[in-house]
């Protein structure tokens, strides 16, 4: 059997695409910085239904640990700047080895999914 944990959460921030404008100018706003409900999926890897990491513990884990790197001053608001939904996804990847597989959407809608 394989085993996995899920946490899924959202939380609000900002970010930009400064060469949209140049890549695809029909969608040139996303140069621009603007705000979403960014939606995160993160799965680790268990080995037994008891569970070795807790759900709830490595969702606030993982929370914490955006806000400590993003938080932009104003209580949990994020700021990415040029990151986009693969580079935010990465980096968690690469501050939590537990995770093998994290999802990042903007509000929902359209995102990312980056697996090591």
């Amino acid at each position: 059997m394989k085993y996995s944990v899920v946490v899924t959460f959202s939380m609000e921030g900002f970010h930009c695409w400064p060469a949209a404008k140049d890549i695809f100018p029909e969608v040139a706003f996303l140069s621009d910085r603007h705000r979403h409900m960014f939606g995160f999926r993160c799965y680790a890897e268990v080995t037994h239904t008891d569970r070795d990491k807790e759900f709830i513990l490595l969702n606030r884990e993982i929370k914490s640990q955006l806000q400590r790197q993003f938080e932009t001053g104003v209580i949990n608001v994020l700021e990415f700047g040029a990151m986009s939904c693969e580079a935010i996804g990465e980096w968690l990847l690469g501050k939590f080895p537990e995770l093998y597989k994290v999802e990042v959407f903007e509000d929902w809608e359209n995102g990312a999914i980056i697996e090591r």
